[in-house]
Parts: C-alpha cells; sequence; structure tokens
C-alpha cells in the first residue's frame, strides 16, 4: 500500500507500486506535449531515400526503354499516379503507338519546375493546361462606350466586343545522346545533367518562338500584328538602322508608348547584348551615362532613369535581360532595317498565353544520327523527348516594341 508522509515529503511502497507511478506520470507528461507526429524527420533520411528512389525508378525507366522490355514500361506505367495518366497522357495505353512512353512523374516534375524556373517566357506569359490539342481563349476587341444622359432620356445600349485566340499545341523534341555506360549507372551526377541538358534546349527554343517567331510554328510576339510600334530614333525614317544606335531616349519613347493604365505591372525586355550597348553610352566629357545615373550631383543625377546592378530598373520598371539570341536572330553593327529587338508590357496582362498540352513522351534509338553523331556506331543511345506547347497574343496593343528604322 502506497503511503505518503507529508513531515519528511517522502513515499512508501513496493516495486511495482513505484513502477506504476511513474508510468502513470510519464504518460500523464506526454500527453501534455503538443503532437508533433505529422512533422516531417529533420536528419534528412527520409528526402534521400525518395531522392534514390526517384533516380532509381527514372533510370530503370530508361533501361526498360532501351531494352524494349515493354512488360517492364508497362509496370513502372502501372505505378504512375492515376491523374498524372489522366491528365498528361490520356492517348497512351501502354505502348508506344502514340509515339513514346510518358516519362515517370518524379521526373516531369523536375524537368517542368527547371523550365518554369529559367524558361522567361513559362515565367511571364500567362500558362494555361490545355485538355486538347486546340483551345479557344476569349480576347476583348472592343469596349462599351459610355455618355452623359438627361433624366428621363432612354440610354443607348453598349456592349463589350469579344474576339477569339486560338491556342494549337505543336510538338517539339530535343534529342540526347547518353551512352550505354552513363545509362548503366543510375547516380544524382547523371540524372542531374540529363534534366539540366532538356531544360536548356527546351527553354531556348520556347523562348525563341513566343518572343521572335516568324510563324514556324508561332507568330512570336515582335512579330505579331497590332504591338505598337516605336523606332530608333522616334521615326521609321530616322536612318537608325542598327541595332547599336539604341539610346534611352529611345527606352523613354517606348515605355510611353503604352498608357498608364497598360504600364502596370510591365518590365522592359531586353538582350544582353543590348544592355551592353547601353552601358557602353558616354556623355561630352567621356562619362558614361550608366554611371552618372548614380551620381550625387543635381545636374546629371538619374537623368536617364537605369537604376541598380543586379535587379535592374528603368524609370521604375524592371528589366529583363534575356540570353542573345532570342530577340536578336543575329546581332552585328551592320543594319538591320525594320527589325523589332526590344519588348515592353505586361505580358500576362496583355493575353500572352503560353500552353502545355500532356506530358513529356521519350523514345530511345540505337542507330539514329544527331548533329553528325552515329548512335550505333558509338554505342550510344540517343533519347528523344517530346512535349507539345502553345502559343498565342490576345491583346497585342497593350505591348510595344523597339525597332531600328525602315530607312
Amino acid at each position: 500500500m502506497i503511503t505518503i508522509n507529508e513531515n519528511t515529503q517522502t513515499i512508501s511502497a513496493t516495486r511495482n507500486e513505484m513502477k506504476s507511478l511513474i508510468e502513470e506520470a510519464v504518460t500523464k507528461r506526454i500527453k501534455s506535449l503538443p503532437d508533433r507526429s505529422a512533422l516531417k524527420s529533420i536528419d534528412g533520411a527520409t528526402p534521400k531515400d525518395a531522392e534514390r528512389e526517384k533516380i532509381r525508378k527514372t533510370f530503370r525507366f530508361f533501361s526498360a526503354l532501351a531494352a524494349n522490355d515493354y512488360a517492364e514500361l508497362r509496370t513502372i506505367q502501372s505505378g504512375y499516379s492515376p491523374e498524372y495518366i489522366k491528365t498528361l497522357a490520356p492517348q497512351i495505353e501502354g505502348t508506344n503507338s502514340a509515339g513514346g512512353y510518358l516519362v515517370p512523374e518524379e521526373f516531369f516534375a523536375d524537368v517542368i519546375y527547371q523550365l518554369n524556373e529559367f524558361g522567361f517566357a513559362r515565367k511571364f506569359c500567362a500558362g494555361v493546361t490545355m485538355k486538347t490539342n486546340v483551345l479557344n481563349v476569349s480576347t476583348l476587341t472592343g469596349k462599351p462606350s459610355v455618355a452623359w444622359t438627361d433624366e428621363n432620356t432612354s440610354i443607348a445600349a453598349s456592349k463589350a466586343t469579344f474576339g477569339r485566340l486560338t491556342l494549337t499545341a505543336k510538338k517539339l523534341a530535343a534529342i540526347y545522346p547518353i551512352s550505354n555506360e552513363l545509362l548503366n549507372d543510375a547516380n544524382i551526377d547523371i540524372y542531374n545533367t540529363i534534366v539540366r541538358i532538356f531544360t536548356n534546349v527546351f527553354t531556348q527554343e520556347e523562348d525563341t518562338q513566343v518572343f521572335r517567331g516568324t510563324g514556324s510554328p508561332f507568330t512570336g510576339i515582335l512579330n505579331t500584328s497590332g504591338v505598337g510600334l516605336t523606332y530608333l530614333g522616334g521615326s521609321s525614317t530616322s536612318h537608325k538602322t542598327k541595332f547599336t544606335d539604341v539610346t534611352f531616349d529611345d527606352l523613354i519613347t517606348l515605355v510611353n508608348s503604352l498608357s498608364p493604365a497598360q504600364q502596370r505591372g510591365a518590365a522592359l525586355f531586353i538582350e544582353q547584348n543590348t544592355l551592353t550597348d547601353l552601358m557602353r553610352l558616354k556623355d561630352t566629357s567621356s562619362r558614361y551615362l550608366w554611371d552618372l545615373t548614380s551620381a550625387v550631383l543635381p545636374s546629371v543625377a538619374n537623368t536617364q532613369g537605369l537604376v541598380g546592378t543586379n535587379n535592374l530598373t528603368f524609370r521604375g520598371f524592371p528589366i529583363v535581360v534575356l540570353p542573345n539570341g532570342i530577340l536578336i536572330e543575329t546581332y552585328d553593327a551592320s543594319a538591320h532595317a525594320s527589325t523589332p529587338f526590344a519588348l515592353f508590357g505586361n505580358l500576362k496582362n496583355s493575353g500572352c498565353w503560353f500552353g502545355q498540352h500532356g506530358g513529356m513522351d521519350v523514345r530511345i534509338s540505337f542507330d539514329a544520327t544527331a548533329e553528325g553523331v552515329n548512335a550505333f556506331t558509338n554505342d550510344l543511345q540517343m533519347l528523344r523527348m517530346t512535349e507539345r506547347i502553345a502559343f498565342g497574343v490576345g491583346q497585342p496593343s497593350y505591348l510595344g516594341v523597339l525597332s531600328t528604322s525602315a530607312s
């Protein structure tokens, strides 16, 4: 029997009784603590296990594809989540008759993440998932009119008018040669290399088509009918036919070619070469105008509007510096009459739609030749990855482009 001596503050109990007391106290203490069972482990074991499983699953998929092991491919795809297959591969039914096999969802997620992270078109355009090969998007072509009226006077009917932008998905394929040895060596470096290679080639072509496509397969923003056009020097006959003729005055004219409403959330898109040309501009005292923007002298402070070194802005608008080759096909000091090469506007608000239809499927060839390299003679396998995307501009008048003059 448990006895308590209040004077000496002691407890007398048998071993079993004391054990029961301790267990009861511990139970009460545990129940008083907050529930942390839902928290993820911080020792890194679970993420590492998941990373290894992702790599193992991806290379198992590639190996089965290389071996034409259709039974193994069906087994792998049977482990895909139903929603992933339903959303991204409704046309694939376990055979390669539709053009290839749907890549594992973890690999697809990594590629898409990298595309969204490093692709300028995907980052700044309005993205939409296409359930079919064609998607119709409504566009505003006319606003309702307003008018002052007297009391007891009928009000004229007015309504907005709408047009239609049709997005049609086109197939974009990339080929990457990989040796049999690397394919059999499933590790994180090789996995990341494959993801990075496909990300680089896809983003470069996506950005090129979205910004300066000429209609095959997409018409890019710079060449879309209806965008506002600003010429170097202020007119089409200014004799400013070279990309190197650009000045800060031209950028000011471009920015103010859009209304204040259209300027909300807008950014200035230029290439690295154009940025270099702007940085080289000097005043009559051979001082770089770029440096003068941060000078303390009132006579020159903020005369041109460029601010910052990493997060550049112009007159308060962000500057998005694109890799060379995206906006300008061939950059040099020669004349390129009537060639647009810079862009200003809010791509999302202007209805620049970037559509993605389905996921990515892969095929492997043992005897194909890519860029002069034959898979068979070099003991390689050619991975061909395919995606289906679409692009179109719904409100081109909300955008402004800067072009060299016609003459």
